[in-house]
């Protein structure tokens, strides 16, 4: 498509329509729409359930009055089945962009990064969404320079592919969509469930396609301030704002917490910081939901009035074997338990206690942990005795404190000083089906979810409610203490005391210490020779060493995970490579190769010779011992939507069931080379062939 483009006419238009809560079988979709079976979305009380809240794909629309009108419809819909709105969601709009010439995609991308501080400013993009990576994550200089270089639309690929599941790093606007679904995916809108808002977006996005691509470089430079940009464009339209995170966001760096935290454990620091609060605001009571195997509720006690509302069921099992209410006859694989079983009510609540140092050696069968559970079996008499002389003060907590059975909501309805605790914690989920699965037990603990949609606007006005998150964006909240929890090189916004009432001081500060990894490493020159076994070595290394240098040398993908197994490749001084292994998701294998890479990809196939010393009976008898069976088969992702990866073609096997349209999965012995030599002599007749790329 060559000259100046004006056809809103035939050019068509999509919505990606997602919404929380709303009952998908009361929702009638027009012929074309669908729900997306990829999302997954949370409902404001937390949960994830595929009957309620979801994704709407329409099909490519024009603006006529027929779609519009069956648009309009399906947004009443989703508002009468219960569809709400939360930070985490938005308005995907896409544009038809399957004429485009290359040069057309590229202005695209440049007026997007040129002039991106106004596309924030006139989106509401937050903070929160560029932490994000998989939101809308800030345009680095790298995409802009690639795209200036870029020549052919494979060159486009290539810069935008990544080893996420979707394949690209999807930006506000997000133009590698062409190669999906010949569309520019503009996702810098915030979720609205109003059609006209909606369509606000829609208009929005139009006006920027078509400035971008009837426009060049050097008019993006001149637009020099949020009005000439509304000015050039037109843009003049009202689009949805930034929504404030509901209390279950986490960590903003973390793709996963961001938009549904884990549970945060017990922490003395943070305790004290809580009980200074309240002292401060003159209250002698305190409620507390779901405080983590009662270690909040215990530090409280005898300091404050204690009133606890449980969401726990083993939590609960403890309360009532505390107050003799129930009473544990263990069977099956606990059933040695029954020997030290002596039915008072103290050892009946140590052996209770007790359980929860073995669930994980349940978790999977493994020598390693048969011999670790046989071990615990021989100290046992020692170890229930100190139990339950630990615990004498919980027991008595839990015979004197106000108790109940109930849920966020109950607790703000009944109470005035309220501190809530995020979350479930798996621990005490495992304790309690491994007692319920081997004991007499027969408790049906069932407690309705906390709903958390407009839970701190809602507050009664003399409520003091308290919490504590890693994220830092609930601003409907008042940050009473900063806890700086980053550890090495973890990211993380830091630890927040949240209250839903200013403090007249603000002032309480603590961290905790941790370790910072330091590498130095040598990187290979490129004209490096590889001809000597004596000078190659692989060596185990922590995993956060490992962590830094896939941060550093892995440019394909936008955050990098933590290995369980971590090792480098080293010749002489230099550091060639790693690699690393956790656990598999796949069945079949032993372990999951979930990184390997090269310090310098200008020496020829040296990613090969990373997967030949994978390959190692070195590394083999090194995870084997770690893992105490014979490990044998890895399988590895390569993220690419080539039909082959170049890297682990020749090398490792090719899975064709476990390929998906974002993967293909490659299959890897080990053991496969006893020694360095047969190692090197490999690598090198691959040379000899041609082979250098």
């Amino acid at each position: 498509m060559t000259g100046f483009v004006s056809d809103i006419r035939t050019r068509t238009f999509g919505i990606e329509i997602e919404m929380c809560n709303v009952e998908r079988s009361k929702v009638e979709l027009p012929e074309g729409y669908s729900w997306s079976k990829e999302e997954n979305i949370f409902n404001t009380d937390g949960s994830s359930n595929r009957n309620f809240g979801g994704e709407v794909n329409t099909p490519p629309l024009h603006l006529c009055t027929k779609d519009l009108h069956e648009l309009k419809d399906l947004y009443e819909s989703m508002v009468n089945a219960g569809g709400k709105l939360k930070w985490s969601i938005d308005t995907h709009v896409h544009i038809y962009a399957g004429d485009l010439s290359v040069e057309q995609l590229r202005k695209v991308f440049l007026f997007f990064y040129v002039c991106y501080p106004y596309f924030k400013k006139y989106a509401h993009i937050s903070d929160c969404d560029e932490l994000t990576f998989n939101c809308q994550p800030l345009p680095a200089e790298k995409y802009y320079k690639g795209v200036l270089n870029a020549k052919t639309f494979d060159d486009i690929r290539e810069l935008f592919t990544n080893q996420s599941k979707e394949g690209f790093i999807r930006h506000a606007v997000n133009i590698s969509a062409l190669f999906k679904t010949k569309t520019i995916e503009f996702r810098m809108f915030h979720a609205t469930d109003d059609f006209y808002k909606a369509m606000n977006c829609v208009y929005s996005a139009y006006r920027i396609f078509y400035y971008a691509v009837n426009h060049d470089l050097s008019d993006f430079k001149n637009i020099s301030s949020y009005k000439d940009f509304k000015a050039v464009t037109k843009l003049k339209y009202n689009v949805p704002k930034e929504l404030v995170p509901l209390l279950y966001q986490g960590n903003p760096y973390s793709a996963i917490e961001t938009f549904m935290t884990n549970p945060l454990p017990y922490n003395s620091k943070q305790a004290s910081a809580l009980y200074e609060a309240v002292k401060k605001n003159g209250y002698k009571e305190i409620s507390i939901v779901n405080g983590f195997m009662y270690y909040y509720e215990l530090f409280f006690y005898e300091k404050l009035c204690v009133s606890i509302y449980s969401q726990d069921p083993y939590c609960h099992l403890l309360y009532l074997i505390a107050n003799g209410f129930t009473t544990l006859t263990y069977k099956n694989k606990l059933a040695w338990l029954e020997y030290y079983n002596d039915k008072t009510i103290k050892r009946q609540f140590s052996l209770a206690l007790y359980a929860a140092s073995l669930q994980k050696f349940f978790m999977s069968k493994s020598a390693r942990n048969h011999a670790i559970f046989e071990a615990l079996k021989v100290k046992a008499k020692e170890s229930i005795e100190k139990t339950e002389k630990a615990n004498d003060r919980l027991l008595r907590m839990l015979t004197t404190c106000e108790y109940h059975v109930g849920t966020l909501q109950d607790a703000i309805n009944c109470k005035q000083v309220i501190f809530f605790n995020y979350g479930k914690d798996k621990k005490q989920k495992r304790t309690f089906k491994l007692i319920q699965e081997n004991s007499d037990l027969d408790m049906d603990f069932s407690v309705s979810k906390n709903e958390y949609y407009d839970l701190v606007e809602s507050l009664p006005n003399e409520t003091f409610f308290y919490f504590i998150s890693n994220s830092p964006f609930l601003s409907n909240m008042y940050k009473l203490a900063m806890f700086k929890t980053s550890a090495g090189d973890r990211r993380s916004a830091g630890r927040f005391l949240y209250c839903n009432k200013p403090s007249a001081t603000s002032e309480v500060s603590t961290f905790y210490k941790g370790n910072h990894i330091e590498v130095n490493e040598i990187v290979p020159p490129d004209d490096l020779e590889i001809n000597n076994p004596k000078n190659l070595k692989v060596v185990r290394v922590s995993p956060d060493y490992l962590y830094c240098l896939q941060k550093k040398y892995i440019n394909k993908v936008d955050m990098v995970s933590r290995c369980t197994y971590a090792f480098v490749v080293m010749y002489d001084k230099y550091t060639l490579g790693g690699f690393g292994f956790t656990l598999p998701q796949h069945k079949g294998y032993d372990l999951f190769q979930l990184t390997d890479f090269c310090t310098n990809n200008a020496i020829p196939r040296l990613s090969k010779l990373i997967l030949f010393c994978i390959q190692t009976s070195v590394v083999q008898k090194e995870l084997s011992r770690r893992m105490h069976k014979l490990v044998e088969k890895v399988i590895s992702c390569a993220y690419t939507h080539k039909p082959v990866s170049m890297k682990y073609r020749g090398v490792y096997t090719k899975v064709k069931d476990h390929c998906t349209s974002s993967y293909l999965a490659y299959e890897g012995m080990l053991g496969k080379f006893s020694n360095n030599k047969e190692v090197i002599d490999k690598y090198q007749s691959l040379l000899k062939n041609g082979q250098r790329k």
